[in-house]
């Protein structure tokens, strides 16, 4: 691909001159905040949580000892994350996540008989808490474990007085999109990866 990529806003005055310039559009994604003013999105939030325990997975947590089953989990999903010049995933190595750890985020998973299944991270910025990725096990989809370990993740931090979080990601994934509104996100920017062709 072109390495010229520029990442503008819709609502960015560049984009119409970038447009017409001959740019053309190569990915698209989004940013959203959830704002815990409501008390009833905790409810949601701790439901989603009960929804998987339910059913037996554990939702908790992890510290580093858990670095060699995210280390695996992220190599078996990485070809499942949808790319954009904007949102792409680097390939991790156990290295790569224990890094994560000793820089301040935060993982919350779901275990079924000891294996991570699903997983949730969180880092804690000057003005919210921003969720770096979630992903599950493709054996695992379609089972509410997306939900319940960003659930997990917003409550912990919640709990410590938390009331701002963001996400975000590639436009073409509707179900991160339509995840992301059930526990209460709103999309509030949008992204264009424009080229020259």
């Amino acid at each position: 691909m072109n390495a010229d990529i520029q990442v503008v806003q819709v609502n960015d005055p560049r984009l119409q001159h970038l447009t017409a310039a001959g740019y053309v559009v190569v990915g698209e994604s989004w940013g959203a905040r959830l704002r815990l003013s409501d008390p009833a999105i905790l409810i949601v939030l701790k439901a989603a949580v009960v929804a998987a325990t339910d059913q037996g997975f554990l939702i908790e947590e992890l510290d580093a000892s858990w670095a060699p089953q995210v280390t695996a989990l992220e190599a078996v999903n990485h070809a499942d994350y949808p790319y954009t010049p904007a949102t792409s995933v680097p390939r991790r190595n156990e290295s790569d996540v224990l890094e994560l750890w000793e820089s301040g985020r935060r993982f919350f998973g779901a275990i079924n008989d000891g294996q991570l299944v699903a997983i949730s991270v969180i880092s804690l910025m000057a003005a919210r808490a921003e969720t770096e990725f979630t992903s599950v096990h493709r054996s695992y989809r379609r089972r509410g474990l997306a939900v319940a370990v960003k659930a997990a993740s917003i409550t912990a931090l919640a709990d410590e007085g938390v009331r701002i979080f963001g996400t975000g990601g590639a436009q073409i994934n509707a179900g991160s999109i339509r995840m992301n509104e059930h526990l209460g996100y709103a999309i509030e920017e949008r992204w264009l990866s424009l080229t020259m062709p």
